[in-house]
């Protein structure tokens, strides 16, 4: 406990092993040094932020949970999942989303789905942050439930009210980073009175210590730091016994720690780091990726939508010219819009998106759900058919729509190079929507992109170019798209383009490729180079993802 600022969260992210790096001391478990990996075996962390999928029902989010931490047939998980649920009050919004449920609610939610493995230590972070306060009430109650059961729950709080203060068997109060409390609750106010603090009558406790430790009656933080040892000491420690069972049988809560953390090594002492291998949690993962791109109606069907309206305007403005060698130019650039057009909007969708998993993942992740490689894997797979989905409808409709040669060999060629070059796009999108924040890359993305695109092929040719600044079209993934969809649609030896006026300079195709510097392009190069470029990309943005979940967001 303790004021904003105290260091109430970052004290809580030590003890939870969730900040690693730049800390000093020694953190010990019943007396021995803490082993990270197996402590995080036995421990689960609830954030500040519920951070839940917003897309899942409250059942759903349980069975996902529960077939990635639970070694147990069907009927068992069922069985596991209806218990957690009636303890904790859900059952009637079993079928509500998650986006749907009240603050309250996602709060117990989220420590429903970190009870399904049963840990024996819990951490939350400000359990009762946005809280009314017969929900505070209600979550200290569920959390003291959970502790008589055996577990050790640790949580931070910022100023409770008298009622939920009593509720609570151990306080650690802390000031400027230092401790100035330690102890039970009972025995805040004599060991405020012994240091001449004196709590006036009806007055909360915990509303004197916080002004004191705002200053309000004078500096006397470094008295009480001093007189607590910094939090060494154990005089105010509580006594206080709890009942386990029905045979009321008594034990200190220092003892229950023991025996049911003692109960948990010898358990699991084998266990693997992850309850579920490896195909296990991909299937899981891609079948929930699967439902939430169901649901989200702004990611998957505007994508489609727009694909398919602006096909269709592109279409009816181009209507017929791909066989006219008067309008080849006009074909040119109908061509490169639709590279451009497909491009950004699979860059766009990543990089806007894939910011508000990351703190979804950051928990999960953490709280040894799944793999990272897994759930990086399953996201790719689950966005594959929608991405490939809204590509064949833009790319068929404008294909036939605007008349072009009607071979199948061509139209597969020029759909295959446009499902490339957004897949490469579309990886570039992720690694700048994981390295910056969602401000950030709505301005940087784009200005990222943009010199691509300007040596892209179409507004500067190779053979105009300067010597010094032709390397900037060769590393210009746009190029090799746009040259590949140039070969598609004009290259492999098409014939004389018919003409519609009296004279067209272009109606030989491969005179028109020669002006634009594209005769000698090889189509499997290029398509080489953008696979090759997209497996590059693919490892960056793994590698991003797995630096920015290290180090916390």
């Amino acid at each position: 406990m303790g004021l904003s600022g105290a260091g109430k969260s970052t004290l809580m992210n030590i003890l939870a092993g969730f900040t690693t790096i730049s800390i000093t001391g020694k953190i010990k478990v019943n007396e021995r040094e803490r082993n990270m990996s197996e402590f995080r075996k036995l421990s689960a962390y609830i954030m500040q932020d519920d951070n839940l999928q917003p897309f899942l029902t409250v059942q759903e989010a349980m069975y996902v949970a529960a077939d990635l931490k639970l070694k147990l047939n069907h009927c068992q998980k069922v069985q596991r999942i209806n218990e957690i649920l009636t303890v904790m009050n859900l059952n009637i919004s079993r079928s509500t989303r998650t986006n749907e449920l009240s603050g309250g609610e996602r709060k117990r939610l989220a420590v429903a789905l970190e009870l399904i493995n049963n840990p024996p230590v819990i951490f939350l972070d400000e359990p009762t942050s946005g809280l009314d306060s017969v929900s505070s009430k209600q979550c200290i109650a569920l959390l003291k439930q959970l502790a008589q059961e055996g577990r050790t729950v640790i949580c931070t709080i910022h100023q409770p009210s008298a009622t939920l203060l009593n509720m609570i068997d151990h306080l650690y109060v802390i000031a400027d980073g230092n401790c100035v409390y330690t102890g039970s609750t009972q025995n805040l106010v004599p060991y405020l009175n012994n240091l001449g603090l004196n709590c006036p009558m009806h007055y909360n406790p915990i509303d004197f210590l916080m002004e004191i430790c705002n200053g309000d009656y004078g500096s006397h933080i470094s008295q009480l730091v001093e007189s607590i040892e910094n939090g060494k000491s154990n005089i105010w420690r509580s006594a206080k016994t709890l009942h386990l069972n029905k045979h009321e049988e008594i034990v200190t809560s220092q003892q229950v720690y023991s025996m049911r953390l003692h109960s948990f090594e010898t358990e699991f002492k084998q266990t693997p780091h992850y309850a579920a291998n490896f195909w296990k949690q991909l299937c899981v993962l891609i079948k929930r990726n699967a439902i939430k791109l169901l649901r989200d109606r702004i990611l998957t069907l505007t994508r489609i939508a727009i694909h398919f309206m602006i096909a269709l305007i592109v279409g009816t403005l181009y209507f017929k010219i791909g066989q006219d060698a008067a309008y080849v130019l006009d074909n040119f650039n109908m061509l490169f819009f639709s590279i451009m057009f497909l491009m950004f909007t699979a860059f766009s969708a990543t990089m806007i998106t894939i910011p508000l998993e990351l703190p979804i993942v950051m928990r999960e992740h953490f709280n040894r759900w799944y793999k990272l490689r897994t759930y990086y894997l399953a996201n790719k797979l689950a966005d594959f058919p929608v991405q490939l989905t809204a590509t064949f409808i833009y790319t068929f409709i404008v294909y036939f729509m605007s008349d072009q040669l009607p071979e199948s060999e061509r139209l597969g060629l020029y759909m295959l190079m446009c499902l490339l070059i957004c897949l490469v796009a579309q990886t570039i999108g992720l690694i700048i929507g994981i390295a910056l924040k969602v401000q950030n890359s709505v301005i940087f993305g784009p200005l990222a992109i943009m010199p691509f695109v300007l040596f892209s092929g179409f507004f500067v040719h190779l053979k105009d170019t300067h010597p010094y600044l032709q390397w900037l079209l060769h590393i210009s993934f746009p190029k090799y798209g746009f040259e590949g969809v140039m070969i598609a649609i004009y290259g492999y030896d098409r014939a004389k383009l018919t003409c519609s006026m009296d004279y067209c300079h272009f109606s030989i195709p491969e005179k028109f490729l020669m002006e634009v510097g594209m005769k000698h392009v090889d189509y499997w190069f290029n398509i080489t180079v953008l696979i090759s470029l997209y497996i590059t990309l693919e490892i960056i943005a793994f590698i991003t993802l797995y630096m920015k979940i290290k180090k916390r967001i």
